[in-house]
């Protein structure tokens, strides 16, 4: 039995059927996309109005403090320009510095200094409220400081010149706190990078070897199977040298993927991948044997694809409550690309779970090819 013939000639025919190289190609660029939308989806490319109605200086001297923050993007306007862009969704909340801000300040007072409008569906406004509140009271803080080093005896301009230059450099700094120091043993909030451009393309994988073999479906006297059977010929190999093109295509299609995801541990998920793919190409050719038709592969294949994806956390998050499911989702392939993803242990795991879909795989079609044995 000529392996390499067959291996050339699979090859042939996955690079001149469009219909499935479309699959992947769609998967690279939507992957792409979601790995660039996700990476830049942050909280500075949120824009924020101020509408500045003070009379005196003070109301300068909080804008300038707010553009010094690097978390969000200030435009100063007016009010009417200000209501247009947050109705036209171009921003997302408005800071109004009202008329008496600097009087207010002056005379130590701290009530009703800015109004606040945000989105009711902005991201991470809360963030926003709060530092407007603290850049207000450092803006207060300044002044009633400076009010009372200028009621000191002998004081000069220069000495409230050069406090003003230091207080400017002590609210460059990012924190006056070190917060770790007083959370104790809490864990920290930040929010974990998802990878879901390489997690999604995982996905498209999968459905693209289950929905390519269609040499496992037939199971006539002209099938494939059957005849390499009738031979004599290894399943085994058979199985190897066909879907290794499949394969390398979907490998390589996961290169961009994988660069452009800006992953800290590339060398990790690149491995974590090819043992995925092939435990892929195992669990393919289950699916492929048993539909036996192409119609049934086509309405098989996605529901398959669909349900072992959500059920390994590939798809999106497991909830926290289903810790069942998530030890249950070990013997599928994606659970452990998943855990190389987060940078959790994966190779022993994710082998083992490739050998055991690798014999399912073999000794199922081998039942198949020899089930309508006359």
């Amino acid at each position: 039995m000529n392996y390499l013939a067959l291996f050339k000639g699979r090859a042939r025919a996955l690079l001149m059927d469009f219909s499935s190289l479309a699959i992947i190609i769609i998967a690279v660029a939507v992957s792409i996309y979601i790995s660039k939308y996700s990476g830049n989806e942050n909280t500075r490319g949120i824009i924020i109005e101020i509408v500045n109605e003070d009379k005196g200086m003070l109301g300068s001297r909080l804008i300038d403090i707010l553009s010094a923050e690097e978390t969000f993007k200030y435009h100063v306007t007016s009010y009417d320009e200000a209501i247009r862009e947050v109705a036209g969704n171009k921003a997302q909340g408005i800071i109004e510095i009202v008329p008496d801000f600097s009087e207010k300040i002056g005379r130590g007072e701290y009530e009703s200094l800015v109004h606040i409008t945000v989105m009711a569906d902005s991201y991470d406004m809360t963030t926003f409220t709060e530092m407007v509140i603290n850049d207000v009271i450092k803006v207060w803080s300044e002044k009633l400081v400076e009010k009372r080093i200028g009621e000191i005896e002998g004081v000069k301009q220069d000495d409230l010149t050069l406090f003003r230059e230091e207080i400017r450099d002590v609210w460059k700094r990012e924190s006056l706190l070190d917060i770790e120091s007083v959370m104790g043993k809490e864990e920290k909030t930040e929010e974990e990078e998802n990878y879901f451009g390489i997690r999604w393309y995982a996905v498209f994988a999968m459905f693209y070897l289950c929905i390519s073999g269609t040499w496992m479906c037939n199971y006539s006297s002209t099938g494939l199977l059957r005849r390499v059977s009738g031979r004599g010929g290894n399943i085994a190999f058979l199985f190897i040298f066909q879907s290794l093109p499949g394969i390398i295509i979907a490998f390589l299609g996961f290169i961009p993927v994988l660069v452009t995801s800006g992953h800290p541990d590339p060398v990790r998920v690149f491995v974590s991948f090819l043992i995925y793919i092939c435990s892929s190409a195992a669990f393919a050719l289950i699916i492929c044997c048993m539909s036996g038709k192409f119609s049934n592969l086509v309405l098989i294949s996605p529901i398959c694809t669909m349900v072992v994806s959500l059920f390994s956390g590939l798809l999106c998050e497991l909830p926290d409550w289903a810790k069942l499911w998530d030890s249950a989702s070990v013997i599928i392939p994606g659970h452990w690309l998943y855990d190389a993803i987060l940078e959790k242990r994966f190779f022993l795991g994710s082998m083992l779970v490739f050998v055991v879909w690798f014999m399912m795989g073999i000794g199922i079609s081998w039942i198949f090819s020899k089930k309508k044995k006359q």
